[in-house]
C-alpha cells in the first residue's frame, strides 16, 4: 500500500510540475484546486477502498496477467500529458484562445470533478475495478450491481468521459479540450470491449445486462 502511496503522490507532483512549467506561472488559483482535488481524491479513494478489499490498490497499480486493451493505456498517457502541456502552454505563455472566463472555468472544474467523484463512487462500491480490462477469477470477480452500476454498467466510464471532456477547460484552455478527444473515443471502445469480455466471461453477467440494459448513457447505449 505505501508504494501505491508514494507512486501516486509522485505521479500527481509530476503532473502539476509539468503543467505549471508550461504555463511559466504559479498564480493560477483553479488549477492548484484542480490538481490538489484530484490527489486527494484519487489516493483517498484507493486507500478506502484497499481497506475494503485488500489487493484493490495492486489491482490499479499493478494488475496480472490478461489485459485485452493494449492501445488505451500508451495513448492515454500521451494525450493526459499533451493535453496538459497544451493548457499550460495556452494559460500562461501564448494565449493561443480568448481566456476561458472565470464562471465558466469555475463550472467546469465543478463538473469535472463531479466526473472524478463518480469513477471514485464506482471504485468504492466495485472491488474488481481494476486498471485493465481483463477478467480475474483469481480475486473472486463477481458482477456488482449495486450503486452507480444500479443504473448503467459501466459508471467509471461515464465519469471518465465526464472528466475528459472538461480538463481543458477547468484548467482555463480551450484548446487543451481537442486532445482529449481521442482518449474520449477510446474510452467508447474499451467500454465495449471490457462489456463483451464481462458477457462472455464473467457469470452472471448477462442476466445483470438485462436487468441494467445500458452501457454507459440510459437510453442510448
Amino acid at each position: 500500500m505505501r508504494k501505491v502511496i508514494t507512486v501516486s503522490i509522485i505521479f500527481y507532483l509530476l503532473t502539476a510540475l509539468l503543467y505549471f512549467f508550461c504555463a511559466g506561472r504559479l498564480d493560477l488559483p483553479f488549477a492548484w484546486c484542480y490538481f490538489l482535488l484530484n490527489a486527494i481524491l484519487g489516493i483517498g479513494t484507493v486507500i478506502i477502498a484497499d481497506s475494503k478489499s485488500p489487493g484493490f490498490a495492486q489491482e490499479r497499480l499493478r494488475p496480472a496477467a490478461g489485459e485485452q486493451d493494449r492501445i488505451f493505456k500508451p495513448v492515454g498517457t500521451i494525450c493526459s500529458l499533451t493535453v496538459l502541456v497544451i493548457a499550460g502552454l495556452d494559460v500562461g505563455r501564448f494565449h493561443w484562445a480568448p481566456a476561458v472566463g472565470w464562471p465558466l472555468q469555475f463550472a467546469a472544474l465543478l463538473l469535472d470533478l463531479l466526473g472524478l467523484v463518480l469513477v471514485c463512487w464506482s471504485m468504492l462500491v466495485n472491488s474488481f475495478f481494476s486498471s485493465a480490462v481483463r477478467l480475474q477469477p483469481d480475486r473472486g470477480q463477481t458482477v456488482v450491481r449495486t450503486g452507480p452500476y444500479a443504473f448503467v454498467r459501466h459508471p467509471g466510464y461515464v465519469g471518465g468521459i465526464v472528466y475528459l471532456a472538461l480538463n481543458g477547460l477547468a484548467l482555463g484552455s480551450w484548446w487543451a479540450g481537442i486532445a482529449a478527444i481521442p482518449m474520449i473515443i477510446l474510452t467508447v471502445r474499451r467500454t465495449a470491449l471490457e462489456d463483451a469480455m464481462l458477457q462472455a466471461g464473467l457469470p452472471g453477467y448477462a442476466d445483470y445486462s438485462e436487468e441494467v440494459p445500458y452501457r454507459l448513457l440510459p437510453g442510448v447505449w
